[in-house]
């Protein structure tokens, strides 16, 4: 199995410049062939192949005037290559399966906020190696990093990330990784994802919303107004950028710190994980929930969920949207159209049997009662 271990990188002013010229060759090349594919195929559709790009950019890098190219780490270049195979490929299969013109891959600028550029590790000369609190990279040598966890398996390779703010970030991707898988509870859950409380358990527990980035909405509304009266391409704008993506990031941090804990609770306790499949694209056109659907972080406690459960050995389910568990008694099964998401209250009566129940506890249970039943089905 394969993990990435995400470490903040401290680097010289003397690898700062080296890694900007990497960012700046790996996009170049990338943006090269993109515009070379682009016209080969508006010009009677000929497909340019990877291995072509590659051939041409070993003679590119021979002409005069681009002797630049080979102040970069080499591997960046080949595997911008390669990311761009990946972006055709996938344009390829989006027009076969729609059968309309989705768009080319986008080209890449220096204004992007977030620059990256990824680079190989050759086992022979171990060119990429974490060595106490520093790591080896090609053409940057021994750097600063704040390792916080120990690295499992053979590194793969590495990418080095500029986040918006401006810290760096190397995120290392290593093999023949195999976590530990956590011992069986037995127990199973059914979990209702809200705005109220981020997740109801179908045990009666229930998960704060945070609202991470709502909290932060005051000072990051006064950080756009202030950017907005500096002159564009100032230094004034660009501090002012700088602090207010730090302002998001702090928040984004808030956020991802409290999903990981909360997934891995959950995890620790639960043998089957039973959540509703929701359809977030659709609710994000909502304009009346989507901001705090994407705030609470559905999709991503879903997904920490999924890899998670995959790693320690536990079962994720995953229901229909369709299934109407915010309508259903969990006691006697009877549907009640009133008690549906639109409603307001948080406690109802079913008509039927008369049981009393708390709406998010009883649509939990509903989905862990549905989630079973998929489960002994297959």
């Amino acid at each position: 199995m394969e993990k990435r271990f995400n470490f903040r990188i401290y680097p010289t002013k003397e690898q700062e410049i080296q890694i900007q010229k990497n960012f700046g060759c790996a996009r170049f090349v990338y943006n090269h062939y993109l515009e070379k594919r682009i016209e080969a195929y508006n010009n009677g559709r000929i497909l340019l192949s990877h291995n072509g790009c590659c051939r041409d950019l070993t003679e590119l890098k021979q002409l005069e005037g681009s002797e630049w190219l080979r102040e970069a780490d080499s591997d960046s270049l080949q595997l911008a290559l390669r990311d761009l195979d990946g972006a055709f490929t996938a344009f390829f299969r989006n027009v076969k399966q729609g059968g309309v013109h989705p768009g080319y891959p986008r080209f890449k600028t220096k204004r992007d906020t977030r620059q990256s550029y990824r680079s190989k590790n050759h086992i022979v000369r171990q060119s990429i190696e974490v060595r106490g609190k520093e790591i080896k990279l090609p053409k940057l040598g021994l750097v600063e990093c704040r390792v916080s966890k120990q690295i499992e398996g053979r590194i793969l390779s590495a990418t080095v990330i500029q986040a918006p703010s401006g810290k760096y970030f190397v995120s290392v991707c290593c093999t023949g990784v195999e976590p530990q898988k956590l011992q069986k509870t037995g127990a199973a859950v059914g979990i209702h994802m809200g705005i109220q409380s981020l997740a109801t358990t179908s045990d009666g527990k229930q998960y704060e919303n945070i609202r991470a980035f709502e909290k932060e909405q005051r000072k990051t509304a006064r950080l756009h107004r202030e950017m907005s009266r500096k002159p564009k391409d100032s230094n004034n704008r660009e501090k002012a950028r700088i602090k207010l993506a730090r302002a998001y990031e702090k928040a984004a941090n808030r956020k991802n710190d409290y999903l990981q804990k909360l997934t891995t609770e959950l995890v620790r306790e639960y043998d089957v994980i039973c959540v509703r499949d929701e359809m977030l694209t659709q609710i994000a056109k909502n304009p009346l929930y989507a901001k705090y659907v994407t705030d609470a972080g559905w999709g991503e406690l879903t997904r920490q969920l999924q890899y998670k459960c995959g790693w320690y050995g536990k079962e994720l389910i995953k229901i229909s949207n369709w299934h109407p568990s915010t309508q259903l008694c969990s006691k006697c099964g009877a549907k009640n159209p009133e008690a549906g998401s639109k409603t307001r209250r948080h406690e109802w009566a079913c008509p039927n049997c008369g049981a009393k129940h708390d709406k998010a506890v009883n649509t939990a249970v509903n989905i862990l009662n549905e989630g079973m039943k998929a489960q002994s089905a297959s």
